[in-house]
């Protein structure tokens, strides 16, 4: 009997017998002890057996078995092979249409004899309710880990473990300029990476400006290195992924940088959709407050993605570049009888807004154009004028509504984890499956991160914004800050003729409006 032997362990695994040479002894002496001769060792490191994880020595062993290379397959567990029931007995199937026996050493099976298929069916019903219950556990202990202000998975740009000593991290040696030092931090709790750090900042401070675009900022972090203490540059560049080293910044590093709330100071928690598939990135349903120190200030990243939601009009500057050119009621000013967007547009030294059927020919619409100064002020008064309606104790009232909601929303997320409680003894019970179970799971995981009180606080926020809006407008010196201030209050602002009509405001504007009255029937 020619035989070949497979050998796995997944980065998950440290504990004994699950190392490669615990493995090779076992299968080796089987194989000995047989008087088989050995052909080969089949080894996947740091692969997991689940179905359709892509295992290159594994999908080789397939091969060489379809080309008559080996008479039989010897593992030390079948959970070696893999931990997927229906994947385990497709691929033994096509083993043995290929001639060829499979042997697990701790289990005695031989794939061979009847009893050896029985045993073999039941043990891969075992492997699959271990990976099962491993997958999740292992998104509990995710979420603990999130809730405790800890990140999962590599470590983000921008920080690493702080252990200088023995550091191991893509941008450590050779790199940076702590490198073999003594320990900053740690190992457990992340830090700011010496140099990650200042691209993170820089990017950031770069952006806020409305003067560049990812590409430009890439290619200014390129330009300018990073120079340490003693006087040495260092070029920025990313920390790689798991097939690329190191590489220069780009637009796409630049663009994740800007929209990763992990610089504010917080953690994500992704979960898993519907399908039981962990989300994408940018999908977390819910961020907790961190352990690590934020690299960038909450205004700094508010002004950021306002300027990003801002930035749908883009002109070359004179490099070549793109910068954002825009007025503060672009994307706001809406015509109220057809419904199109009014564009912003000049002449010369003069700024108009004008109804898009009218620019693009495609329709009758009889909106005139709007000179941009009397519009904006009909805006920025009536922004003046919820200015002036606030009462001196706004924020003690809104605080005591939102207290009353609030204690509401804590009860009824309470029920929703106590329903899912009895789900769970249900399912253990065998009285529901799990796909009922997931119904109660999907319904917790909703609710449960509307209880932190993230929305409250971009209302007292813009509060205090609107307590001193005129001061605020006289401060903003560009037309994106101007337009930033309005995007706070506003999603949308209506007009028919020359005249103001209507808004549809954000819902952080929303309970600020209900202290402001007109007309006389008070509404």
């Amino acid at each position: 009997m020619r035989a070949v032997t497979y050998l796995r362990f997944s980065s998950d695994e440290q504990a004994d017998g699950y190392s490669l040479d615990a493995q090779r002894h076992s299968t080796h002496a089987f194989i000995d002890q047989k008087g088989w001769e050995l052909v080969d060792d089949y080894v996947d490191e740091a692969f997991s057996a689940r179905r359709n994880a892509m295992r290159p020595a594994f999908q080789r062993l397939l091969k060489d078995a379809h080309a008559g290379m080996f008479d039989v397959v010897v593992v030390d567990k079948v959970d070696r092979f893999y931990r997927h029931l229906k994947g385990l007995l497709s691929t033994l199937d096509e083993l043995h249409e290929c001639g060829v026996s499979f042997v697990s050493v701790k289990e005695n099976l031989d794939f061979s004899t009847p009893w050896g298929k029985i045993a073999l069916t039941i043990l891969g019903i075992l492997a699959e309710v271990y990976i099962d219950n491993l997958r999740q556990e292992t998104l509990k202990g995710k979420q603990a880990r999130a809730r405790n202000g800890m990140w999962n998975g590599r470590v983000p740009f921008g920080y690493c473990k702080g252990n200088c000593s023995s550091c191991t991290d893509p941008n450590g040696k050779g790199y940076c300029p702590a490198y073999g030092g003594p320990d900053l931090g740690d190992g457990v709790h992340l830090i700011p990476h010496p140099v990650e750090s200042e691209a993170v900042r820089k990017a950031f401070e770069w952006y806020a400006t409305g003067e560049y675009s990812y590409a430009r900022i890439a290619e200014r972090l390129n330009d300018e290195p990073f120079v340490a203490a003693d006087g040495t540059e260092v070029p920025f560049r990313t920390k790689g992924g798991k097939s690329s080293g190191p590489n220069p910044m780009s637009a796409d590093s630049v663009r994740h940088i800007l929209n990763n709330r992990f610089y504010l100071g917080q953690v994500p928690y992704y979960g898993v959709d519907e399908n039981g598939k962990k989300r994408r990135r940018g999908n977390a349903i819910a961020w907790f407050a961190g352990k690590h120190p934020p690299l960038v200030e909450q205004e700094t990243f508010d002004r950021v993605q306002e300027i990003k939601m801002l930035a749908t009009r883009r002109v070359p500057d004179p490099d070549g570049a793109s910068v954002i050119k825009t007025y503060p009621l672009s994307g706001l000013l809406v015509c109220n009888s057809c419904g199109k967007p009014m564009r912003a547009s000049s002449t010369g030294r003069y700024r108009y807004y004008r109804d898009t059927t009218q620019i693009e020919r495609n329709g009758a619409c009889s909106q005139p154009t709007l000179r941009a100064e009397e519009i904006e002020g009909q805006v920025v008064g009536l922004m003046k004028q919820v200015q002036r309606c606030l009462p001196s104790d706004w924020k003690e009232r809104l605080e005591a509504e939102w207290m009353r909601e609030h204690a509401e929303l804590v009860e009824e997320v309470e029920r929703a984890r106590e329903r899912l409680e009895r789900a769970k003894e249900l399912y253990v019970d065998g009285l529901i499956v799990k796909e009922q179970l997931r119904v109660f799971q999907i319904e917790y995981q909703a609710m449960e991160p509307k209880l932190h009180p993230e929305q409250f606080s971009a209302i007292m926020l813009l509060g205090r914004t609107i307590e001193n809006f005129d001061r605020e407008w006289e401060a903003a010196s560009t037309f994106t800050e101007k337009k930033r201030l309005l995007r706070l209050a506003l999603e949308a602002a209506y007009v028919r003729g020359h005249k103001l009509v209507a808004i549809r405001p954000t819902l952080a504007f929303l309970p600020l409006l209900t202290f402001c009255q007109s007309g006389s029937d008070g509404i």
